[in-house]
Formats: structure tokens, sequence, C-alpha cells
């Protein structure tokens, strides 16, 4: 292939701009357009010479190879799935879906398919920004930043316009607020060597339309300690629509920062003062910009490369988490964000794998050895995409606690199995008595409002969330068993105790005749946990496992992946796994020889297995027992697939001899 067959979806301006432009790409040619009026995509088609088409399943099967999607926001995640099921190449317009959930459904699947996705940030193929970014490194590394741009314009329009229409994903920040946001994160990047960075915190103020749209909003931002950005967006005032990054020392201005000359003959320029002197350095662009962006597309495609540098998935994720952090407390409510309405669940995404179950004494269902830990959900739309995802691809255990996300995580679980009328399918394992509450009096009453947030009448597995060395083991046994016999729990559990005290509190019921501990939810994994992640917690041994096993109790153990300790960070250097730890939390918690050591031998059997490092050291926990449940926390479908292909990996016992040897 020599050229990339465009289609393109929708028949309006920007549409008419990029099949304008194509004219002048050399390595790609339109082909069609679908539309929903007849009499203006045929005028279109007639105008750009290409096929018109009213009909999505005939236009996606006609001979094009990728699709351009200049439709209204709120139809991006539907055409762009659509496209992706076809094993069609996407570009589409920004912001690429109205919240970051669809957004991580759309490239998870782009993936799968090994297709092309890219978000349509023209400006980020730009030799402007480019030249910019070489700028920024130049006069600003190592200084005290502030970045400061806008977008915005007086839109004088009726209340059923895209621009003010919630249906339609209307609003300032979406459609023009994406710009800025997506330059400073680029900016910030750019200081301190990155692709991008991501706020560290995002403070908003901003004014509604009667339609419930943002009419404009300015978010305050704060990359590091010394990068800070205040960026602009307005649909109903005019605003400069510039670009100035300053420190003390010297300062960098761009006029032109969106649309870099392309409306005065292709001529822009940036000025830098710098020691009391102004340069102006003109960029003269001959190509143009929206050609520019049609031939790194069709580049990327014809290379075989699913996303693009100038705008890779991960980066259009990060700005579409924080887009929607910046609407949400602007006051914003999309339909779309919500269950009823969401396209998330009518999209039809394939299930990848199928998790093994397996008997545990004392349920009457069998659980998928792979178990969901449900406290890195976001919202209820997040939360139900995650666990309808994981319950898809076989997983039927959900690990939550009284404490999580300050209840939400009971709430978002307890209103998926609702909706779903799934409470016989799968296994819940709750948790209660975090300190500073971890008494025997507070377990009865956490459980009880747990249940309730669960729509539960009881949960099949219960465990105390902490110890508290002041209590002797006995009183919180018979707190669980007097519990257990009002049949609010099932099986009787543990988190983050010691073996000393667990084997007491085991030796107490045996001796007392009432039920012991049956489920150990400790650290575990590949490696050794140095010092606890957070207080409190406790790590599984040898010794401790041993007893497990011999007494036939179950570990459903917690960061069973190391906290990413075995992540290739040379590989995903800004991971789809983005639930890394800081630095120093790895150091301080996992860098040790042995760990260290581990980790080497664990890359190097990764390699001969063609899989990833974590996934081999999630497989690791999977095959050390088969009474090991490892609980996962995944940000993401990718995340959640990729602890998943985990547990098919088999190894041999001299395969896991070698890793600990």
């Amino acid at each position: 292939m020599k050229e990339v067959r465009w289609g393109i979806i929708a028949a309006g301006s920007i549409a008419n701009a990029f099949a304008h432009s194509i004219k002048y790409s050399d390595n790609s040619k339109l082909s069609c357009v679908l539309g929903r009026n007849e009499e203006k995509v045929d005028a279109f088609a007639k105008k750009h010479n290409c096929q018109p088409y009213l009909d999505l399943e005939n236009f996606l099967g006609s001979d094009i190879d990728a699709v351009y999607i200049a439709t209204p926001h709120d139809s991006h995640f539907h055409y762009s799935m659509a496209a992706i099921n076809k094993n069609l190449n996407v570009l589409c317009e920004k912001p690429i879906t109205v919240n970051s959930t669809e957004a991580m459904i759309v490239m998870n699947e782009a993936k799968k398919k090994g297709v092309f996705l890219m978000e349509a940030f023209m400006y980020r193929t730009h030799p402007q920004t480019y030249e910019l970014i070489n700028l920024c490194k130049e006069h600003l590394t190592g200084s005290n930043v502030k970045i400061s741009s806008s977008f915005g314009f007086n839109a004088q329009v009726s209340d059923n316009h895209r621009l003010r229409n919630p249906e339609l994903a209307g609003g300032a920040i979406l459609d023009v607020g994406c710009y800025p946001l997506s330059m400073a994160r680029l900016i910030a990047g750019a200081l301190v060597g990155e692709q991008y960075l991501d706020p560290l915190s995002m403070d908003v103020k901003g004014s509604l339309d009667d339609t419930g749209v943002d009419l404009d909003s300015t978010a305050k931002i704060i990359f590091k300690e010394n990068i800070t950005a205040e960026i602009k967006t307005s649909i109903n005032k005019e605003l400069s629509n510039e670009l100035i990054i300053e420190s003390q020392e010297s300062k960098i201005r761009v006029s032109d920062p969106w649309h870099c000359g392309q409306f005065q003959d292709g001529s822009s320029s940036i000025q830098v003062t710098s020691k009391g002197k102004i340069n102006d350095i003109p960029i003269k662009d001959e190509i143009g910009l929206f050609t520019r962006e049609i031939n790194e597309a069709s580049k990327c495609i014809l290379d075989g490369d699913i996303e693009s540098k100038a705008m890779s998935h991960n980066d259009s994720f990060g700005n579409m988490l924080w887009l929607e952090k910046w609407y949400l407390e602007t006051g914003v409510k999309y339909p779309q964000n919500s269950i009823k309405n969401s396209p998330i669940f009518a999209s039809k995404y394939q299930a990848s794998y199928e998790l093994e179950k397996t008997n545990i004494k004392g349920i009457s269902k069998e659980g998928s050895r792979i178990v969901f830990g449900c406290d890195n959900q976001t919202s209820q739309l997040h939360a139900s995409t995650m666990f309808d995802h994981f319950f898809l691809n076989g997983g039927n255990i959900f690990d939550t606690a009284y404490i999580y996300n300050n209840g939400k995580s009971d709430k978002y679980l307890g209103n998926w199995i609702s909706a779903n009328n799934i409470s016989k399918e799968i296994i819940v394992l709750g948790k209660g008595a975090h300190t500073p509450n971890c008494e025997p009096e507070f377990i009865k009453s956490q459980l009880v409002e747990s249940l309730e947030r669960l729509k539960l009448e009881s949960l099949d597995i219960y465990c105390l969330h902490r110890d508290n060395l002041n209590i002797p083991v006995g009183e919180f046994v018979d707190a669980l068993n007097d519990i257990q016999s009002e049949g609010l729990i099932s099986l009787i559990g543990a988190s983050n105790w010691t073996l000393e005290r667990f084997k007491s509190a085991n030796e107490y019921a045996d001796k007392n005749k009432k039920t012991g501990f049956q489920v150990l939810s400790n650290n575990f994994s590949l490696a050794n946990m140095n010092e606890p992640v957070w207080p409190g917690c406790v790590h599984c041994n040898d010794e401790y496992l041993n007893y497990l096993i011999e007494n036939n109790i179950y570990l459903f153990p917690w960061s069973s992946q190391a906290r990413g300790f075995f992540l290739d960070k040379d590989l995903f250097p800004k991971a789809e796994h983005i639930a890394n730890p800081s630095l120093e939390e790895e150091k301080r918690v996992w860098h040790d020889e042995t760990n260290l050591k581990r980790r080497e031998k664990c890359f190097q059997l990764a390699k001969d297995l063609k899989c990833l490092p974590i996934e081999l050291a999630l497989a690791y926990v999977v095959n050390k027992s088969p009474n090991i449940f490892p609980l996962v926390g995944p940000r993401s479908v990718y995340e959640s697939e990729s602890s998943i292909k985990a547990s098919s990996i088999s190894l041999s016992e001299e395969q896991m001899n070698w890793l600990t040897s």
C-alpha cells in the first residue's frame, strides 16, 4: 500500500477542510464520505470527487483503509468503535471522546485490533510546535515556569447548536479548552524530559449556560513545584488565544498556537525574550496544517504503527482524564456520563479471555483465580465498565472494603450488581474494622453499612482489614462468629495479620469450638515487601505460606504484582499500567539485592515466554498454589486484560524455583 484511502464521516466545515487539504497530501487520497443529509452529502461528494454514503455499514465496507471522524463530540465513541471493529484505522477529531472511560475502551480496542488511532490535534504535527518545544528546552529548563494559554470566542448560536447542546457534549472546555490543556501538558513534559506531564492538581472556576454546558472556565494547574499553568476557555467571549511561557529570565510568546499561521498564508512566528533581547523566530509552512496532520496519520498507517508520537494514546487519555475533571468541577453534567445513556454498554466490545474458575470450600459458587480490587474506580460509569469487562472475561470475585473511596467502592459495586441482577453469580470479599476503628465493637456496624451500600444480604468472605495488638485474638474471633451465626458472612478472614497472631486466633477458635480464620489477605508477590507499603501492612513470607497451605487456608494477596515493580519502564515509560508507585516508594518497599535479582530473572523469562514481566510476576503467584487468589487493582481495561492473561501462563516447577533461586 503506497497511499491510504480515506473515508470522511460528516460533511460539515471541518470535513470540508480535511477533504480540501488531502488533495495536497503525498500519501493519502479521499475515497468517500458518510452523512445523514442526502442533499448535503451528495453536494460534498460532488465538490470533492468522492463516493457518497448514507448507510454506515456500506460506508465501512467500502474500499477504504481509514476514517476521519468530524462529527459532534457525542458520536466520536460510536463511530470510532464501529470503524475499529471493522479493522479500519481512525483519525478522530478532538476531544477523542466525551469522557475518559469511553477513551479507555476505544484505545484498548484499537490496540487489540492492531489498527491506528489518533486524536486530531492538528497543531501537534506542525513545525511551529516542534520549534516551540526546542525553545522551551533551551531557555526554560530548570527554571520556575508559568504557562498561560487560552482559546475562546463569542458564539452567537441557538441553544440547540452543538456548542450549547449538552446532548452533543457542547461547551467551551471540550470544544476548545482541550487545546490549552493539551499544550500545557506538552510543554510541562518537555521541561522535565517527557513527552507530556499530567497535573498534580487543578483549581477550576467557571460559569454555565442555561442549557447546562460551560460558557467559560479557567483552570489553574500545578504540574510540579516549579511548573504551573493558567488556562482559559470560552464560547461567550473573545479571548487572546495566545500562548505565553515565562520564567524570571526568559519569556516565549506564540500569538497563533492553535492554527499555526493557517489563515496567514502559512506564516507565523515565535517571540523569544531572553537576557533583555527580543527575537522573533519566523515559521513558514508551505504544506498546510490539515495536510501535515493527514500526512502524519497516513505515514503511521503505512508504517504499521498503531499510534503517533505526535499524539500518543496515553497522551490523549491523560488529556481526557483532566478535561473530564475540569468540566465536572465546573458543574457540567453530560448525559453520556450516566449508565443509562452511555454508549459503552451497547458497543459490544468482545471478551478476549476466559478466566479459570475453581471451587472455594465454604462457598457454593466457583470463583475466578483473579480477584478484582474495587478501590480504583473514579465514577459509577468507570466502575461499571471495568466490572462488566472483568465479568465478561470470566472474572467473578470482587474485593471491596468499608473505607475504600470513602464508601463509594461499595456503592459502585452494589449498583452494578443490582443493575445486572447477578448477586448469585459473583463472590464478594469485604473488609472492615480498619485502624483507628480496629476493635470488635466496630465490626458489625461497618459490615451492615457495607451490605446496605452493596445491596446484599450477606458477604461471601469477610476480612478484618487490620489487626489491633491491644485486643486479644479471642475477642475478634468471638465477634466474627457472632456475625457469621446471623448469616451475614460465610468465610471469616483477616488482612495484614502476623503469623503469630493469625495462628493464635485459629488455636483459640479450635479450643473453643468456633470457626477460625479461613482466609488471609496479606501482601504476597514474587518480590518480598521490605517495608510496609502503608502503616500496618504485613507480608506473607515462606513460613506463613507453608502454614496456610498445610491448613488449607486461602490466600487472597494484595499488591500481587508488587505495585508495578516488575513493569518494564523502558517499554512503558508512561505505561497503560498507570498505577505505578513513586520511585521513592518503589525503592523503600521493594529494592534490595534479592528483589532486584528476581526482577532481572523475571524480565529474562518473560522475554522467552513472550509476555510482559508484570504478567509473569502475577503468573508466579497464581502458579504458587491453587489456594491463592491474587488481588489486582486495574484502573483500565488494558490492565485488567493483562492481569487476566497472566492467569493463563503455566510455569513449571523448574521455572518457579529458578525465579526465586
